[in-house]
């Protein structure tokens, strides 16, 4: 089965279910037809979608999530399939809040994500000693590798800035935002059905309008945004939707290394999740899978 991120762009567009199907209408355009089991994600970013009832029940049915986004493409909202427990084990664990084994989740999900980060620079060709010393020690200091890389990423697009701001009204800043928030509901929706609460983070904290877990789950894959960011500023259209467009193809085509294989980007964050839970029913952060951005 191939997984599909369906991004709406036309203003006024109808999203229904037909004989299996997903279709988009909208007018002066052909209908777009896909069928709805292949549908991992829906991103709307047009005005004046409607959603019928059967085109919500067959996404969230087959495990699917829709992302809303405001007029400027900035995501504002979410309709996610309901929680679930599949291993009762994991879901108590989980909810104990074991101290020492997050601290070692959490390490794990530090070390991919500076591992990855590096990655990133290196694919620029570009070195951080800092970055390379932290991998080398048992604990690091994350906002300082993060400070470092930030010096090095946004010149090497070709952003004359050295920082990462979430509010920064920048192009890079608030392409990295979209992109992140497609990560985030995708991560979002494995820790559903894999059957963890979002809300019970490994480091980040619960506060209003925030899912802890899926912070904590998506920051090994962040750089993974940061590289298709730095491929995107290259080409002839820099523009926003442009952009949307490249995340969405980006997050089918991409592969990251598993073991002696490779995995297409959104099946890896799946294994994510499902390592994650497997941590928490045996009590064992050696279970848990951190993924590695360099394909094998």
């Amino acid at each position: 089965m191939s997984h599909l991120i369906l991004h709406v762009f036309q203003h006024g567009a109808l999203l229904s279910k037909e004989r299996g199907f997903i279709t988009c209408k909208a007018d002066d355009q052909p209908v777009r037809r896909l069928p709805h089991g292949d549908i991992r994600a829906v991103i709307i970013a047009a005005r004046g979608v409607t959603l019928t009832s059967h085109f919500l029940s067959a996404i969230l049915e087959g495990d699917g999530i829709v992302l809303h986004c405001d007029e400027a493409y900035q995501p504002c909202g979410m309709t996610a399939p309901l929680a679930r427990i599949v291993d009762t084990q994991a879901f108590l664990n989980q909810n104990a809040q074991p101290a020492r084994l997050n601290a070692r989740l959490w390490q794990e999900m530090l070390r991919g994500k500076t591992a990855n980060q590096a990655h990133v620079l290196q694919s620029k060709n570009l070195r951080s000693a800092h970055l390379e010393l932290a991998l080398r020690t048992e604990e690091f200091d994350e906002s300082n590798c993060a400070r470092r890389y930030w010096q090095l990423y946004f010149p090497s697009i070709g952003w004359g800035g050295s920082k990462r701001d979430r509010k920064a009204d920048s192009p890079p800043n608030q392409m990295l935002n979209y992109g992140y928030a497609v990560l985030a509901a995708l991560c979002h929706r494995s820790l559903v059905i894999h059957g963890l609460s979002p809300l019970l983070g490994v480091q980040h904290k619960p506060r209003y309008r925030a899912h802890p877990l899926v912070y904590d789950l998506m920051e090994p894959f962040r750089p993974a945004v940061d590289l298709m960011l730095a491929a995107f500023m290259v080409s002839p259209d820099v523009t926003m939707r442009a952009w949307c467009k490249h995340v969405g193809t980006q997050l089918r085509e991409t592969r990251v290394r598993h073991g002696q294989y490779s995995l297409k980007l959104m099946d890896a964050i799946d294994a994510s999740a499902n390592s994650l839970a497997r941590s928490y029913a045996t009590k064992d952060a050696e279970a848990f899978w951190v993924p590695e951005l360099a394909a094998a």
